[in-house]
């Protein structure tokens, strides 16, 4: 009998312990050759793979980058060639969390769609740079933003159709030459969408707790579209930009967790019961 509990007991962790890996990080671009850790396969660190909405965007890889890893390129400039570009495979995200490290050639902004469910649903947090200081956050219901215009062209900044838009808190007179990465991270849990903006410099690690980050610089409590929808890249005229470390996760509001932790404990003292 103690056998066949035990054997039973063994089916039910393993479950367990697939599941809480597998529910962590669903999404990991790191643009490295031959990446053990891209997630799910190195297949999301190909160029051909990231396809925009646009045809003016063309994401290319790129030679050099402060945040240390590969990264995308993005060639074109101008508000023609703005708009969103959906993470391979990413299509049923309701909550957790999307980041990325970015660096900047030009003064316009980038961000992300995220519960992206064709063209009038869904949610955009823009990361601004020196021409808007701006983090914004806006909804797709509000035409913010369609492809092929920039924020002030769908009037989704200083007031307009925003949700919300507050001042980035990173100052005047940014660099413009690449040489500086930033770390931008979204936590979406059930109506609340919170933003982080930083130096990566600044930053205690990419796979830390949202807590360790500070308080976020700018919080929406009303996003009522639960999805789950596709999430994205999107830019407006962001010129020559560079992007790297690219990572979704699911529900739950970390992404320093080891799976194998807890399990560990209760299988022990499971096992020495036996």
């Amino acid at each position: 009998m103690k056998r066949t509990h035990l054997i039973t007991l063994i089916a039910v962790f393993s479950v367990m312990l697939i599941s809480h890996a597998s529910a962590q990080i669903i999404f990991f671009a790191d643009f490295e050759t031959a990446s053990s850790e891209a997630v799910p396969d190195a297949s999301v660190n190909d160029p051909a793979n990231w396809v925009s909405e646009n045809e003016g965007t063309v994401w290319a890889e790129a030679t050099e980058f402060p945040g240390g890893e590969g990264a995308l390129h993005q060639t074109q400039e101008g508000c023609g060639i703005s708009g969103n570009t959906p993470l391979p495979g990413v299509d049923e995200f309701s909550d957790g969390i999307i980041q990325a490290v970015f660096s900047w050639q030009d003064d316009d902004g980038v961000g992300f769609q995220f519960r992206r469910v064709g063209d009038d649903r869904g949610y955009l947090v823009a990361f601004g740079y020196n021409e808007t200081p701006q983090i914004i956050i806006g909804s797709l219901a509000d035409g913010c933003c369609p492809s092929g215009q920039c924020l002030d062209q769908c009037s989704c900044e200083n007031g307009g159709n925003e949700l919300v838009g507050v001042d980035h808190g990173l100052g005047a007179g940014l660099t413009q030459d690449n040489s500086v990465a930033y770390l931008a991270r979204v936590q979406v849990t059930d109506t609340l969408i919170q933003a982080w903006y930083m130096p990566l410099a600044d930053a205690p690690g990419l796979f830390v707790d949202s807590a360790e980050l500070g308080d976020p610089v700018v919080e929406y409590d009303g996003a009522d579209d639960l999805g789950p929808g596709s999430v994205g890249i999107w830019h407006e005229s962001w010129g020559n930009g560079r992007m790297g470390s690219v990572l979704v996760t699911g529900p739950g509001g970390t992404v320093a967790v080891d799976p194998h932790a807890k399990l560990s404990t209760t299988w022990g003292e499971v096992k020495s019961s036996y």
